[in-house]
């Protein structure tokens, strides 16, 4: 029963990564998909035979890793937003001091 329910548990692991290439969203908005896609990769490592258990470690350190690259990814995309408001309000402030 355990084998059963950690194949299963492995094969939504598997669809939700691959469905995770079609998600259409900005750096930094994924780790809530991926942390979800975690939950399936320790049903495996927590109930699973030996090479369940294995699988489900890999997938589980595999969502870790999305996690924290999609964290870093935000990081930057937020800066880069910024930085790009900055330079917008620097010119408008810009033109408004030329036009009196």
């Amino acid at each position: 029963m355990h084998a059963r329910t950690s194949r299963i548990c492995l094969i939504v692991f598997t669809l939700l990564l691959v469905l995770s290439a079609f998600l259409i969203s900005v750096d930094g908005d994924y780790w809530p998909w991926y942390a979800f896609m975690a939950l399936f990769a320790v049903v495996p490592l927590a109930l699973g035979p030996r090479w369940y258990r294995i699988l489900g470690a890999a997938a589980l350190a595999l969502s870790g890793i999305l996690i924290i690259s999609d964290i870093k990814a935000g990081k930057v995309f937020q800066e880069s937003l910024d930085q790009l408001r900055a330079k917008r309000s620097d010119a408008q402030t810009t033109d408004v001091r030329t036009n009196r």
